[in-house]
Formats: structure tokens, C-alpha cells, sequence
């Protein structure tokens, strides 16, 4: 019993009384002690597990989580599920909310991981979470960058555009956008005349600007890359992954390129961008948790149903486990001080 001490017996005798104290400590003195840590099913029976969309109701993120709820339920059966909204900020309000929220494994969140990085690699204000400190879950999905040429361009490969000798022009929807860091790095990697205009209001006006022949080159998320070249005509050069694009096939990988310096300081990018969605919660939540949450949400994430459903809604599924995702993310976290370098333009 935590904190009680059995009380000495006193023993009467004809000549004299003795007492005798017996002190016995028995337990552990924090308040998560005892079953709940032994078994972690315990601890969430009749508890309610909040998970953090850090953007708006209605987008990936949100359709990410909120069709993974029933499929969770029936891992978690004796836990209630609530998905809560935090947006604001380009995603950094509610990453802010996760990273500081009490490390119990009762608040997970879905971030943008990419952006959580660069936004802190790059100083952006109102950050308050280290990227090598959270809690990771695994992934739900990813969808890695694509940079793509123009039907009609001289550049229809990436060699092509390494070995530009004239200026190659980056048409691109903002800067500070993901599109827009790829292409940062990509010209602080490689030795070729570039242009970055990130002037254009988003990415539909900068695809509508290479199709013009206003600019040469465009970067975009791997789904919305796919049908531009797939309806288009577009080029797709190379993807910023370490594997290639379910959809595109034949279309080489960022690490097929350059020499091994090269490569290596490309490494981390695209490592970042195979863990886009991430699940992610708080420091310090205790292994035995992290571990038994991590495997409900995979189990959940590999349903059938959950990837028909989300397929439906255009959004692809290809869940990791938190052992392999925490092996990913490594690269990025050994890396964090030299992608501050590829990122600054």
C-alpha cells in the first residue's frame, strides 16, 4: 500500500511491555504507478484520448484522423476518442498544443512533419518544440514532393536541368512553403543557374504559370504532382524520397543524383518528406504507452477499410510503424544543424 507504514505491535509480557516498530515501504511513490504502468491496456480503459488536427476541419489532416476514429475504437475498445481542431499558424498552434501537453499518452496529434522541421531549422516565430524531442507514433502517410517540368520545356529530365547553361526559372505558390524549400535546396545542392520565384498566389497559379511558359520548373506534393503530369503532359523529373512514387514509377529518386556529398546532404530531405503525416504526442510519455498506443494506431491505420476509405477521398494510406518511423527520423534529427544550411535561400 503506497505510502503506509504498518504500525509496531505492541507485546505485553508479565515483567515488562516492549515495542516494536516494523517500517515497510511497499510500491512506487508516482501517482502513474502500479498496474497502469505494469499494463498499459489498463490505463486507457475509461480514459479519453484526445487527438490534434493542427489545421482547420474538412482537409487531409482532418479526414486523416477523423476516419481513423472508428477503426481505433475497435483497438481501444473501453477508450473514448475525440478529434479536436487546433489551427493557426500554418500548423504550429497545434503542434505547440501537443508538444506541450502532459506526457500521459492521452493527447496524440497529426502533424505536418516537413513543416514542423523546416519551421523550426529555419527560426520561424512561435515555435516551441525541438523536432528530436517528440513523442512518435509512426506515420499515417506521405506524400513526398515532385518536381515536375513543363510539357513542352527542353528540360525533361533532372540531368537536363543540372546541366542547364542557361537560367532555369522555379515557378512556385510562396515562399516558405514546402515547395518552396525544396526548391531552396536543390539549387544550394547542385551547381546550375536558377531563378525562385515564389511570388505566385499557390500552387494551381504556378502550375498555370509553367504551362504558360512563364517558368521552367515546378515542385508540388506527390498527389497533386501525379495528376499534373498525368493530365498535363508534365515532366515528372525527381522525387524528393527515398523510394519512388507509387504512381510515377520510372521517375528517379533526389538520391539517384550528384556525388556522395551531394547525397548525403540530401539525405535528410528526403527522410523528411517519407514522414510527412506524422502521429506524435509529447516528451516524455512513458515507453510502455507509447509502445501500446503506437500499435493500436498501426493496427488501425492497416485496416482495409480505413484504406479504401481514405482512397476514396484521395488521400493515400501507407501507415509505418513506430519502430521503422523512429529509424527515419534519425537521419532528419543527426541532421538538424546542416539542414538549417540547405534550407537558407
Amino acid at each position: 500500500m503506497r505510502g503506509h507504514y504498518a504500525k509496531g505491535l505492541m507485546l505485553a509480557g508479565t515483567a515488562a511491555a516492549t515495542a516494536l516498530v516494523l517500517t515497510a515501504c511497499s510500491g512506487d511513490a508516482s501517482p502513474t504507478a502500479g498496474s497502469e504502468d505494469d499494463d498499459p491496456a489498463a490505463f486507457y480503459e475509461g480514459k479519453t484520448l484526445t487527438m490534434v488536427v493542427p489545421y482547420n476541419p474538412g482537409g487531409g489532416f482532418d479526414a486523416y484522423l477523423r476516419l481513423l476514429v472508428p477503426y481505433l475504437e475497435e483497438q481501444l475498445p473501453d477508450t473514448t476518442i475525440r478529434v479536436e481542431n487546433q489551427p493557426g499558424g500554418g500548423g504550429l498552434i497545434g503542434a505547440n498544443a501537443v508538444y506541450q501537453a502532459e506526457p500521459d499518452g492521452l493527447t496524440i496529434g497529426l502533424i505536418n512533419y516537413p513543416g514542423a522541421v523546416f519551421a523550426e531549422v529555419t527560426g520561424t516565430d512561435g515555435v516551441t518544440f525541438e523536432s528530436t524531442e517528440w513523442t512518435q507514433y509512426g506515420r499515417l502517410g506521405a506524400l513526398p514532393p515532385l518536381v515536375y517540368t513543363s510539357p513542352d520545356t527542353e528540360y525533361t529530365s533532372f540531368d537536363d536541368i543540372l546541366g542547364a547553361s542557361d537560367t532555369v526559372k522555379f515557378g512556385l505558390g510562396g515562399v516558405g512553403s514546402d515547395a518552396y524549400y525544396v526548391a531552396v535546396a536543390i539549387s544550394n545542392v547542385f551547381d546550375f543557374p536558377h531563378e525562385i520565384i515564389g511570388g505566385y498566389p499557390g500552387s494551381n497559379e504556378a502550375d498555370a504559370a509553367l504551362l504558360a511558359g512563364e517558368v521552367d520548373v515546378s515542385v508540388n506534393s506527390g498527389g497533386a504532382g501525379v495528376l499534373m503530369v498525368e493530365g498535363s503532359g508534365a515532366h515528372g523529373v525527381v522525387a524528393v524520397s527515398n523510394e519512388p512514387l507509387e504512381q510515377l514509377p520510372d521517375v528517379p529518386v533526389i538520391g539517384e543524383f550528384g556525388d556522395a556529398d551531394q547525397q548525403e546532404q540530401l539525405a535528410p530531405l528526403a527522410s523528411v518528406y517519407d514522414l510527412e503525416r506524422m502521429v506524435v504526442g509529447p516528451p516524455g510519455v512513458p515507453e510502455a504507452r507509447a509502445d501500446y498506443l503506437a500499435e493500436a494506431i498501426f493496427a488501425a491505420a492497416s485496416e482495409s477499410g480505413y484504406a479504401d476509405e481514405m482512397e476514396a477521398a484521395s488521400y493515400p494510406v501507407n501507415a509505418l510503424n513506430r519502430a521503422d518511423t523512429m529509424e527515419l527520423s534519425s537521419t532528419v534529427s543527426e541532421s538538424i544543424e546542416s539542414l538549417s544550411a540547405l534550407l537558407s535561400d
